[in-house]
């Protein structure tokens, strides 16, 4: 039941709500409030559920069950195929290990990618399934697969296979017409069709490179600086004149999370796309592209929320307060003691707003903990119904946190009242509840290219990056790459000019009223962005500098500047990138557009949007292997 549901139901008496809300109303700490909170839960006796998803050979079956009747009814496309091997990764999260039923849904799977040409994949999972099956009659097709996909790659050694086989062959009990049509597969050894490679571009980017680090900075440009007003906060500025194409950060992200739908096709810790993905021992919800990618979540914060995600899953918890709990395990795993780390936030909270968050050596480094200390939580401007809420859900995580892992030294076993009286635990609670505030207010899409489309495979903590402020035209464009998100200049920036990211739709893309909603909504403030204030229209309300420009020498200089535009756009659009010259050309129509025709413009809305294509072409993609 939601958490608010549950605890309405519970408390039931309007004027005792309103009393509740009254008294939270004044208090200060995020710790008080989920000491407060803890207090009228024992109060009213609201617990939290514990009823999470488990390992279920029932339920594994059925899901492979419904792959299996999809797989003979359906016509077997590469999107097809593709939900298929979905839904037998998600009965492998379901299998107990080891059983039979895992056996069982390994060997379909390895079909799947098979017929994929995945045929290393393939190998991986007909072993996996052949060090835990009892059936000879299973055995002996896996093994026939096998010698396929090793055909399809070339292997020469193949004669321990082809002895295993034809060993099994010989101690089955088959009907002969079944036994001679297995062996006459195994002695004709035919050759495996390999479809044509996909397309790759023709011309890779250039590798991302800073010429020169800054120094307080460690993943950005030296022609960048952090300043700090009353009007906008900390912000990014220019300390010299940029120019398209610059690269003005590197930064690996401090925590990533992959978006839950992604579960069963990317690796829960290194969100690489994946198709033969090995479940978590314990729950069903995290899968990893192999055993070493399992043991560094495990290690870093799995062990803690794998007891406790699926019971939030439940309750109907969304992606944030997931990313809340595992910010908050990284916390307080890399702290020396809880005690330094409550020292440590003080120090953060009570420094000076452009400092908050550096190290003590006076830097501000993407990959501590600390940083992430200092971002902004918009506490002071979020409603009340709001951080109400985010404090119910926190002390529902602390409650799961003390009942299902032993994060505070022992397993709560008694009342919550063993829990507020835990300063330990309550601290932990208030930094949940902290980054409950942090995580939608900083967190970062981390995007991945499918298709014509740009998609979210999953959500990172960009501490420095959080710094700049929004604009409806922003002046850069992100790059996610596999370990990392880079940040390009797609427009001249002037010295000592802010620096703008995007929070959300481009001014060309969705009215004011729209976007303005949008972002007050969840950041809490009014967009006063130029496109803003000038009332700039969407996109095909937009004028061409062939009418904007008057001066026609002008105008000559532009048409000689985009006489290849078309034909980089159709790269863009074919996702290929032909060649070399292409960034560098698409830089100097966007100075030209810049210098010569005043914003907004039609031409230079193409350009900057072929430009980011491109970017993305480079970066992240989700490729559905052809059958």
């Amino acid at each position: 039941m939601d958490p608010v549901l549950a605890f309405n139901q519970k408390v039931g008496d309007a004027n005792s709500r309103k009393t509740i809300i009254a008294i939270f109303k004044v208090l200060h700490t995020d710790e008080e409030r989920i000491i407060f909170i803890l207090k009228c839960m024992l109060k009213y006796n609201i617990i939290p559920e514990m009823f999470g998803d488990t390992k279920d050979a029932k339920k594994s079956e059925d899901i492979r069950g419904v792959a299996n009747r999809t797989y003979i009814k359906s016509p077997l496309t590469q999107s097809t195929c593709v939900e298929i091997l979905k839904m037998y990764t998600k009965s492998i999260t379901y299998a107990p290990n080891p059983s039979e039923e895992l056996a069982l849904v390994y060997g379909n799977r390895s079909l799947i990618l098979f017929k994929l040409h995945k045929y290393e994949e393939c190998i991986q999972d007909i072993n996996r399934s052949l060090a835990i099956t009892n059936s000879d009659n299973l055995r002996v097709k896996l093994y026939l697969r096998k010698l396929d996909c090793l055909y399809a790659l070339n292997c020469h050694d193949m004669e321990d296979t082809i002895k295993e086989t034809q060993c099994l062959l010989d101690n089955m009990s088959l009907g002969d017409n079944y036994r001679k049509a297995l062996s006459d597969k195994l002695i004709s050894k035919e050759k495996v069709s390999v479809p044509n490679e996909t397309k790759k571009n023709l011309y890779q980017l250039p590798h991302p490179k800073i010429n020169s680090y800054n120094v307080e900075f460690p993943c950005a440009s030296d022609a960048l600086n952090v300043k700090y007003n009353e009007e906008y906060g900390r912000h990014i500025v220019a300390t010299r004149n940029i120019s398209p194409g610059e690269v003005l950060t590197i930064e690996k992200p401090y925590s990533f999370l992959l978006t839950p739908k992604n579960i069963h096709t990317h690796c829960s810790y290194c969100l690489e796309v994946y198709w033969a993905l090995i479940p978590c021992e314990h729950c069903v919800y995290a899968a990893y592209c192999s055993e070493k990618c399992k043991a560094a979540a495990w290690e870093k914060y799995h062990d803690i929320e794998c007891a406790i995600v699926p019971h939030m899953l439940k309750m109907k918890f969304n992606k944030l307060d997931i990313f809340s709990l595992r910010l908050t395990i990284q916390t307080v795993r890399e702290a020396t003691s809880i005690k330094d780390l409550r020292k440590e936030l003080e120090e953060v909270d009570s420094s000076d707003p452009l400092k908050k968050g550096f190290s003590k050596n006076g830097t501000f480094p993407s990959d501590k903990y600390r940083s992430v200390l200092g971002l902004a939580t918009n506490t002071e401007k979020r409603s009340v119904a709001d951080l109400f809420r985010k404090t119910l859900d926190s002390s529902f995580i602390l409650y799961y946190l003390a009942k299902c892992t032993n994060m505070f030294g022992i397993i709560l076993k008694k009342d919550l009242s063993e829990l507020i009286k835990s300063s330990d635990a309550t601290f932990v609670g208030g930094l949940i509840l902290r980054n409950e505030q942090v995580v939608p207010t900083n967190i970062h899409s981390f995007a991945e290219g499918c298709g014509l489309e740009l998609v979210e495979r999953g959500l990172v903590t960009l501490p420095f990056l959080s710094l700049a402020n929004h604009s409806c035209c922003s002046n850069i464009t992100r790059q996610c790459t596999s370990t990392h998100v880079i940040a390009y200049a797609v427009y001249p920036i002037k010295e000592g000019e802010q620096i703008f990211d995007s929070y959300g739709n481009c001014y060309a893309a969705a009215p004011k009223i729209d976007r303005q909603k949008e972002l007050f909504h969840q950041y809490y403030f009014v967009c006063n962005c130029t496109p803003c204030q000038e009332e700039w229209p969407l996109y095909f309300d937009l004028k061409s500098y062939q009418v904007i420009v008057k001066d026609s020498k002008c105008r000559y200089k532009i048409k000689q500047a985009l006489k290849k535009f078309n034909t980089y756009y159709t790269f863009a659009t074919e996702g290929i990138i032909r060649d070399k010259n292409t960034l560098e050309d698409l830089f100097k129509m966007i100075e030209v557009l810049h210098e010569c025709v005043p914003s907004p413009c039609m031409e230079m809305v193409d350009l900057v949007e072929t430009l980011k294509r491109l970017y993305d072409l480079g970066g992240n993609q989700f490729e559905i292997p052809k059958i």
